[in-house]
């Protein structure tokens, strides 16, 4: 098999695995599980911050991670991830009370703040010609495993009548392939010289570490593009989340509603790689502009819509839209970086969009006490808007 070929789809299953024991780890036993495990009445107010621990290590350190693999190379950092996704699971068997699983989720959320932006700069640097089609398909294969995460989730529940413990031996068994698969992955001698690993670099000085901030920080490109995908995982949290409580309000059937949330994620699985290959031939900018012009168009028909078909065509839109504009993003910064730069650049992009997604979350719950689902759909369709106003002429 040829080697590139065999380098990406080791990355991409670790990928697979790794996301998928995340996903199950949270979806969606962690609600049930920390109201398992409230045992004074005032710690209910704390069930949010155990959801939102895992989201903060994004915030801190997938830029960093990202400037520690152009400076160390990727596989170090892959490996420290895959550990993390490997250990937390097992962690979960000593949450003996709401605190201790604040920690442990907070400790867990390390690894994907840590994976996704050098796994996605690993493909970039390896595939310069046609890096929009692989860093998509590898995205939409992580897709799969937090699309099929939940359903194996709730079937262990549902099997072991819900004893919770079940779900995270199933999470620990996960994160051990995935850690055993960069092994595997660690232990490949590549020939060509774009998955050549830096050469030792521990005599590093602070100041040249923090250079390769400074030259992706400066570069209007780079923000300006952060700030779209930032815009739109503002979007996409909202929507995944208040379209369900939308559909609800319209006494739609819990079926039909799952369908809804499905719809969403199979649209990303299937038009990422789509559109990350015609952005390798059209272009970037364009495809980013489009993506997320219509997504924020559908936004502001959602609270307009009642019928159960129109919403389902609305989300097809909005899927397709975000897949548009997340298959370029990552390509883009890549594309205006330098290859020694690569990891810095998609983890400020990283950092950045988990920025959006977190103050889209808290936002969103002040508007809608206000404003009902429609000022809620209108604000995502205004962010979007603004975005491509702001990336169009920037």
């Amino acid at each position: 098999m040829n080697r590139k070929v065999l380098y990406f789809l080791i990355i991409s299953f670790i990928g697979f695995f790794a996301i998928y024991s995340s996903t199950m780890s949270k979806n969606p036993i962690l609600p049930f599980f920390a109201k398992s495990l409230i045992t004074y009445e005032f710690e209910e107010q704390f069930i949010g911050y155990v959801f939102a621990a895992s989201t903060i290590p994004g915030i801190l350190v997938s830029m960093f991670a990202g400037r520690l693999s152009d400076v160390y190379g990727r596989k170090k950092l892959l490996l420290i991830s895959t550990i993390i996704f490997a250990s937390a699971p097992f962690f979960y068997l000593f949450a003996f009370n709401i605190w201790i699983l604040i920690i442990i989720r907070f400790y867990h959320g390390f690894s994907t703040a840590i994976f996704v932006p050098v796994a996605t700069a690993a493909i970039a640097e390896s595939y310069p010609e046609k890096k929009g089609k692989y860093i998509s398909s590898f995205s939409s294969i992580t897709l799969v495993g937090r699309f099929l995460a939940p359903l194996t989730g709730g079937a262990i529940l549902f099997i072991t009548n819900e004893y919770y413990y079940g779900v995270y031996i199933g999470c620990a068994i996960s994160g051990t392939i995935a850690l055993s698969l960069t092994l595997i992955l660690y232990r490949i001698r590549h020939q060509d010289s774009e998955h050549a690993e830096p050469a030792n670099k521990s005599s590093l000085t602070i100041k040249e570490f923090l250079k390769g901030f400074k030259k992706v920080l400066s570069n209007k490109d780079i923000l300006t593009t952060s700030f779209v995908q930032a815009s739109q995982y503002f979007a996409y949290g909202i929507v995944e989340t208040y379209v369900i409580l939308y559909a609800k309000s319209l006494n739609f059937d819990a079926w039909k509603i799952g369908v809804i949330l499905a719809i969403l994620t199979l649209m990303l699985v299937v038009f990422k790689p789509l559109m990350g290959s015609i952005s390798d031939k059209m272009g970037r900018r364009i495809i980013i502009i489009i993506g997320i012009l219509i997504s924020g168009g559908v936004s502001l028909l959602i609270p307009f819509t009642t019928n159960y078909f129109g919403v389902l065509l609305i989300i097809c839109g909005f899927g397709i839209g975000m897949a548009m504009v997340i298959s370029s993003t990552a390509a883009y910064v890549s594309d205006i970086s330098k290859r020694e730069d690569y990891g810095t650049a998609i983890g400020t992009l990283s950092t950045i969009m988990d920025i959006g997604q977190t103050i889209g979350l808290i936002l969103s719950g002040y508007v809608i006490i206000v404003f009902s689902f429609g000022g809620v759909f209108v604000m995502v369709g205004v962010v979007l808007l603004f975005a491509a106003l702001i990336f169009s002429f920037v």
